[in-house]
């Protein structure tokens, strides 16, 4: 695994499975800061990740990255919740505009990539709803956390095609009611925020 050009909140923010917005606190230089991480694995771990799924893959990855932030970083964090402004993922008036996504009919599909993204068209083969939720919540133009309250269960596949660039006379709220049968409604929720405690910068390798 490779980050290249990352800043110190990004890097927290991939280790704890939060985004940006959630991550608090912590001095200017998180932010202007920029580190390349490589990870190289035992041969043993390395075998057992190749093992997995792309998605549990890169969740093994990530919780890696959290002691190397810890030690380096000198990271200390704690988890708070706030009622914030939110968005609820939900159906809209005739239901979903997609299917279920069948099971993986082998193992090379089982640990296939489940997600594309090309700038503009969402290519998403086995995917639950709060990954959708999660991937909303990160265009600029929601601005919120949006979190998912569809009641649809397991995964689902679905292409979505927008983006800001090409579609700038459309929005997304109006993109995902008309091609996946979704809408968003503004409502308060409480979410969990990590907070930085204490980071400093690390030593040179």
């Amino acid at each position: 695994m490779a980050l290249t050009g990352a800043n110190a909140r990004t890097l927290v923010a991939n280790a704890y499975g939060k985004d940006l917005p959630n991550v608090l606190g912590g001095p200017a230089w998180i932010d202007s800061d920029k580190y390349d991480v490589v990870a190289t694995f035992a041969e043993p771990v390395a075998a057992r990740l190749k093992s997995l799924s792309s998605r549990d893959r890169m969740e093994q990855i990530l919780v890696m990255l959290r002691p190397v932030m810890e030690q380096r970083f000198g990271l200390t964090t704690h988890h708070e919740s706030r009622e914030v402004s939110v968005y609820a993922l939900v159906l809209a008036k005739g239901g979903p505009k997609f299917a279920p996504a069948p099971p993986a009919a082998t193992e090379a599909e089982a640990q296939a990539v489940t997600a594309k993204y090309n700038g503009h068209l969402w290519t998403v083969s086995r995917e639950p709803m709060s990954f959708l939720a999660l991937q909303l919540s990160r265009i600029p133009e929601v601005g919120r956390n949006v979190i998912d309250q569809t009641g649809l269960k397991g995964d689902y596949r679905f292409n979505f095609d927008w983006s800001s660039k090409t579609d700038p006379d459309v929005s997304v709220f109006t993109a995902i009611k008309e091609q996946l049968g979704l809408t968003l409604e503004p409502t308060k929720s409480p979410v969990d925020f990590l907070v930085i405690d204490h980071i400093e910068r690390p030593s040179e390798n």
